[in-house]
């Protein structure tokens, strides 16, 4: 008994000791589409990694000086089907994050969104050299959330620290995709 009590106490240590170990992590992503070109262009993603979870932090243009807050939200904040409500289908893309109504925030909404006050982007998984799907869903001041844009990207980079001075300059990027590139 007092070897399973000993076990227990281990593993509870080592999970805290792994969830205070969060890291953050700043993805380069290029657009892979024409609208996502035209819509986006290149985004650069803040992302703190844990044991158990990954959380998007914000998006930063790479090559202008904007960035917009993201905050995790629950799909119930689409209605009542939540993603798949909002999608017409059931997703790939679980990650639910509401764009933050300040600094540049709006004019991301306004941009992504044309119509919407309010907006929230469904991410697949943000992982290291792994392209990325992202769905825009907005939401008029009264009205249903709906699927807005579908932005597709491919992975450039990871920043190891990022530039104090935008614009942020894509050729800089401190590790890139492939060895020699």
């Amino acid at each position: 008994m007092r070897s399973a009590t000993l076990a227990w106490a281990f593993l509870v240590v080592g999970l805290t000791g792994a969830a205070r170990a969060d890291t953050l992590h700043l993805y380069s992503y290029d657009p892979a589409d024409a609208e996502t070109r035209h819509t986006a262009g290149p985004l650069t993603f803040t992302v703190r990694k844990g044991l158990l979870h990954t959380t998007v932090l914000n998006l930063r243009s790479t090559e202008a000086a904007a960035t917009a807050d993201l905050r995790a939200a629950d799909e119930k904040a689409l209605g009542p089907r939540g993603l798949a409500g909002a999608l017409g289908a059931e997703p790939a893309e679980r990650g639910l994050y509401q764009v933050e109504a300040k600094d540049d925030g709006p004019a991301l909404i306004s941009a992504f969104c044309p119509g919407a006050s309010r907006a929230w982007m469904a991410f697949g998984p943000v992982k290291f050299d792994r392209d990325l799907t992202v769905r825009v869903i907005g939401a008029p001041a009264s009205g249903p959330a709906k699927l807005c844009r579908t932005l597709r990207f491919s992975f450039h980079g990871e920043w190891l620290t990022l530039p104090t001075t935008p614009p942020i300059d894509p050729r800089s990027l401190s590790r890139n995709r492939y060895p020699g590139t």
